[in-house]
Protein backbone atom coordinates (compact mmCIF):
# COMPACT_ATOMS: atom_id res chain seq x y z
CA UNK A 1 0.00 0.00 0.00
CA UNK A 2 1.38 3.47 -0.85
CA UNK A 3 2.30 5.66 2.09
CA UNK A 4 0.80 8.72 0.40
CA UNK A 5 -1.43 9.02 -2.67
CA UNK A 6 -3.80 11.29 -4.55
CA UNK A 7 -6.93 10.19 -6.38
CA UNK A 8 -8.39 12.60 -8.94
CA UNK A 9 -6.96 15.53 -7.00
CA UNK A 10 -8.14 18.92 -8.23
CA UNK A 11 -7.37 22.41 -6.92
CA UNK A 12 -8.45 25.72 -8.39
CA UNK A 13 -7.97 29.38 -7.59
CA UNK A 14 -11.18 31.16 -8.60
CA UNK A 15 -11.93 29.90 -12.13
CA UNK A 16 -8.44 28.54 -12.90
CA UNK A 17 -7.67 24.87 -12.25
CA UNK A 18 -4.05 24.66 -11.08
CA UNK A 19 -4.30 20.90 -10.50
CA UNK A 20 -6.77 18.71 -12.35
CA UNK A 21 -7.32 14.96 -11.88
CA UNK A 22 -3.86 14.31 -10.46
CA UNK A 23 -3.26 10.65 -9.58
CA UNK A 24 0.02 9.92 -7.83
CA UNK A 25 1.34 7.50 -5.23
CA UNK A 26 4.44 7.67 -3.07
CA UNK A 27 6.11 4.68 -1.44
CA UNK A 28 8.11 4.34 1.79
CA UNK A 29 11.85 4.65 1.24
CA UNK A 30 11.76 6.57 -2.03
CA UNK A 31 12.89 10.06 -3.00
CA UNK A 32 10.64 11.73 -5.56
CA UNK A 33 11.48 14.92 -7.46
CA UNK A 34 8.54 16.98 -8.75
CA UNK A 35 9.40 19.30 -11.64
CA UNK A 36 7.47 21.90 -13.60
CA UNK A 37 7.72 25.40 -14.99
CA UNK A 38 6.81 28.41 -12.83
CA UNK A 39 3.12 28.29 -12.02
CA UNK A 40 2.73 24.63 -12.95
CA UNK A 41 1.36 23.76 -9.50
CA UNK A 42 4.33 22.16 -7.75
CA UNK A 43 3.98 24.14 -4.53
CA UNK A 44 0.19 23.80 -4.64
CA UNK A 45 0.59 20.03 -4.90
CA UNK A 46 2.81 19.95 -1.81
CA UNK A 47 0.33 22.12 0.08
CA UNK A 48 -2.50 19.72 -0.74
CA UNK A 49 -0.40 16.66 0.17
CA UNK A 50 0.38 18.28 3.52
CA UNK A 51 -3.24 19.22 4.20
CA UNK A 52 -2.24 22.89 4.42
CA UNK A 53 -4.38 23.66 1.37
CA UNK A 54 -7.86 22.32 0.80
CA UNK A 55 -8.78 20.82 -2.57
CA UNK A 56 -11.85 21.09 -4.75
CA UNK A 57 -12.23 17.50 -5.90
CA UNK A 58 -10.65 14.11 -5.42
CA UNK A 59 -8.76 13.22 -2.27
CA UNK A 60 -5.41 12.68 -0.59
CA UNK A 61 -4.85 9.42 1.31
CA UNK A 62 -2.27 8.47 3.93
CA UNK A 63 -1.74 4.72 4.31
CA UNK A 64 -5.08 4.13 2.58
CA UNK A 65 -7.08 6.54 4.76
CA UNK A 66 -8.48 9.81 3.44
CA UNK A 67 -6.48 12.74 4.79
CA UNK A 68 -8.55 14.60 7.35
CA UNK A 69 -6.99 17.96 8.08
CA UNK A 70 -8.39 17.85 11.63
CA UNK A 71 -6.72 14.54 12.56
CA UNK A 72 -3.54 15.19 14.51
CA UNK A 73 -2.36 11.58 14.16
CA UNK A 74 -2.33 11.95 10.38
CA UNK A 75 -0.73 15.39 10.44
CA UNK A 76 2.11 14.02 12.60
CA UNK A 77 2.96 11.54 9.85
CA UNK A 78 4.05 14.35 7.54
CA UNK A 79 5.82 17.68 7.53
CA UNK A 80 6.03 20.44 4.92
CA UNK A 81 9.17 22.56 4.60
CA UNK A 82 8.31 25.63 2.49
CA UNK A 83 10.85 27.44 0.36
CA UNK A 84 11.38 30.16 2.98
CA UNK A 85 11.52 27.68 5.85
CA UNK A 86 9.96 28.38 9.26
CA UNK A 87 11.10 28.36 12.85
CA UNK A 88 10.01 29.21 16.37
CA UNK A 89 10.63 32.83 17.30
CA UNK A 90 13.58 33.43 19.60
CA UNK A 91 14.81 29.83 19.41
CA UNK A 92 18.39 29.03 18.47
CA UNK A 93 19.18 26.21 16.05
CA UNK A 94 19.49 23.55 18.77
CA UNK A 95 16.32 24.57 20.63
CA UNK A 96 14.40 24.90 17.38
CA UNK A 97 15.37 21.34 16.40
CA UNK A 98 14.41 20.10 19.88
CA UNK A 99 10.95 21.71 19.65
CA UNK A 100 10.27 20.03 16.30
CA UNK A 101 11.44 16.70 17.68
CA UNK A 102 9.18 17.04 20.74
CA UNK A 103 6.14 18.02 18.67
CA UNK A 104 6.46 15.21 16.14
CA UNK A 105 8.02 12.37 18.16
CA UNK A 106 7.47 13.15 21.83
CA UNK A 107 9.53 14.73 24.57
CA UNK A 108 11.62 11.63 25.34
CA UNK A 109 12.49 10.72 21.74
CA UNK A 110 16.14 10.65 20.79
CA UNK A 111 17.13 12.39 17.54
CA UNK A 112 17.77 10.02 14.60
CA UNK A 113 21.16 11.63 14.00
CA UNK A 114 24.22 12.94 15.83
CA UNK A 115 23.24 16.58 16.28
CA UNK A 116 26.77 17.90 16.83
CA UNK A 117 28.09 16.03 13.78
CA UNK A 118 25.40 17.43 11.50
CA UNK A 119 25.69 20.96 12.88
CA UNK A 120 29.34 20.72 11.80
CA UNK A 121 28.50 19.25 8.39
CA UNK A 122 25.93 21.98 7.75
CA UNK A 123 28.34 24.71 8.82
CA UNK A 124 26.12 25.69 11.76
CA UNK A 125 28.17 24.55 14.76
CA UNK A 126 29.73 27.94 15.54
CA UNK A 127 26.38 29.74 15.31
CA UNK A 128 24.21 27.01 16.83
CA UNK A 129 23.28 29.20 19.83
CA UNK A 130 22.37 32.25 17.74
CA UNK A 131 18.62 32.92 17.28
CA UNK A 132 17.54 31.40 13.98
CA UNK A 133 15.96 34.69 12.82
CA UNK A 134 19.39 36.40 12.99
CA UNK A 135 20.96 33.98 10.50
CA UNK A 136 21.31 34.47 6.76
CA UNK A 137 18.64 32.98 4.46
CA UNK A 138 20.78 29.97 3.61
CA UNK A 139 21.76 29.39 7.23
CA UNK A 140 18.12 29.65 8.35
CA UNK A 141 17.09 27.08 5.76
CA UNK A 142 19.80 24.69 6.90
CA UNK A 143 18.70 25.17 10.52
CA UNK A 144 15.10 24.33 9.63
CA UNK A 145 16.21 21.40 7.48
CA UNK A 146 18.04 20.04 10.51
CA UNK A 147 14.87 20.50 12.59
CA UNK A 148 12.92 18.51 10.00
CA UNK A 149 15.38 15.67 10.30
CA UNK A 150 15.02 15.73 14.09
CA UNK A 151 11.21 15.62 13.73
CA UNK A 152 11.68 12.64 11.37
CA UNK A 153 8.09 12.29 10.08
CA UNK A 154 7.15 9.41 7.79
CA UNK A 155 6.50 11.81 4.89
CA UNK A 156 8.81 14.73 4.07
CA UNK A 157 7.48 17.41 1.71
CA UNK A 158 10.18 19.91 0.75
CA UNK A 159 9.67 22.90 -1.55
CA UNK A 160 12.66 23.92 -3.71
CA UNK A 161 15.52 22.81 -1.42
CA UNK A 162 18.11 23.60 -4.10
CA UNK A 163 16.85 27.19 -4.52
CA UNK A 164 16.74 28.18 -0.87
CA UNK A 165 20.06 30.01 -0.67
CA UNK A 166 21.97 26.98 0.58
CA UNK A 167 25.66 26.70 -0.27
CA UNK A 168 27.26 23.59 -1.79
CA UNK A 169 28.02 22.26 1.69
CA UNK A 170 24.37 22.52 2.66
CA UNK A 171 23.12 20.88 -0.54
CA UNK A 172 25.52 17.97 -0.08
CA UNK A 173 24.34 17.55 3.52
CA UNK A 174 20.71 17.66 2.37
CA UNK A 175 21.33 14.81 -0.07
CA UNK A 176 23.02 12.69 2.59
CA UNK A 177 20.38 13.37 5.23
CA UNK A 178 17.53 12.68 2.81
CA UNK A 179 19.10 9.45 1.61
CA UNK A 180 19.62 8.33 5.23
CA UNK A 181 15.96 9.13 5.95
CA UNK A 182 14.85 7.11 2.92
CA UNK A 183 16.95 4.26 4.29
CA UNK A 184 14.78 4.43 7.44
CA UNK A 185 11.68 4.02 5.28
CA UNK A 186 10.78 7.71 5.06
CA UNK A 187 9.22 9.08 1.88
CA UNK A 188 10.81 12.29 0.61
CA UNK A 189 9.00 14.41 -1.99
CA UNK A 190 10.71 17.61 -3.13
CA UNK A 191 10.13 20.16 -5.87
CA UNK A 192 12.73 21.67 -8.14
CA UNK A 193 13.09 23.50 -11.44
CA UNK A 194 16.48 21.98 -12.18
CA UNK A 195 16.40 18.79 -14.32
CA UNK A 196 20.06 18.01 -13.74
CA UNK A 197 19.60 17.96 -9.96
CA UNK A 198 16.47 15.81 -10.17
CA UNK A 199 18.10 13.31 -12.53
CA UNK A 200 21.02 12.84 -10.18
CA UNK A 201 19.08 12.83 -6.93
CA UNK A 202 15.74 11.05 -7.19
CA UNK A 203 14.40 7.53 -7.32
CA UNK A 204 11.45 8.77 -9.35
CA UNK A 205 10.68 11.91 -11.32
CA UNK A 206 7.26 13.52 -11.75
CA UNK A 207 6.64 16.41 -14.16
CA UNK A 208 3.56 18.60 -13.64
CA UNK A 209 2.11 20.80 -16.42
CA UNK A 210 -1.27 22.38 -17.13
CA UNK A 211 -2.69 20.76 -14.02
CA UNK A 212 -1.83 17.23 -15.13
CA UNK A 213 0.99 14.74 -14.80
CA UNK A 214 3.18 14.84 -17.91
CA UNK A 215 5.75 12.32 -16.69
CA UNK A 216 5.95 9.84 -13.82
CA UNK A 217 8.90 7.49 -14.16
CA UNK A 218 11.41 5.71 -11.96
CA UNK A 219 15.11 6.26 -12.54
CA UNK A 220 16.08 2.59 -11.98
CA UNK A 221 19.72 3.14 -12.84
CA UNK A 222 19.02 5.07 -16.05
CA UNK A 223 21.70 7.31 -17.48
CA UNK A 224 21.36 10.77 -15.91
CA UNK A 225 22.35 12.60 -19.11
CA UNK A 226 19.63 10.82 -21.06
CA UNK A 227 17.05 11.68 -18.40
CA UNK A 228 18.14 15.34 -18.36
CA UNK A 229 17.59 15.58 -22.12
CA UNK A 230 14.15 13.98 -21.71
CA UNK A 231 13.26 16.39 -18.93
CA UNK A 232 14.40 19.38 -20.97
CA UNK A 233 12.00 18.28 -23.70
CA UNK A 234 9.15 17.60 -21.27
CA UNK A 235 9.55 20.93 -19.51
CA UNK A 236 9.70 22.69 -22.85
CA UNK A 237 6.24 21.40 -23.71
CA UNK A 238 4.86 21.33 -20.16
CA UNK A 239 2.41 24.14 -20.83
CA UNK A 240 0.68 22.10 -23.54
CA UNK A 241 0.40 18.86 -21.54
CA UNK A 242 -3.07 17.54 -20.84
Amino acid sequence: MPLLETDGLGKRYEAKWVLRDVNLSFEPGEIVAVLGVNGAGKTTLLGCLAGILGWDRGEVRIAGERLNRDRLDQRQKLMLLPGDGFHFGGADTIRNAAIFSELWRGIDAMPPLDLEEWLERLGLLEIALHPVETLSRGQRYKAVLLAMHCADPEIWLIDEPFAAGMDARGMDAFRKLARAAAGRGRCIVYTTQFPELAARFADRIVVIGQGGVCMNERMDGRDAAEVIRRLDRELGIAETCD
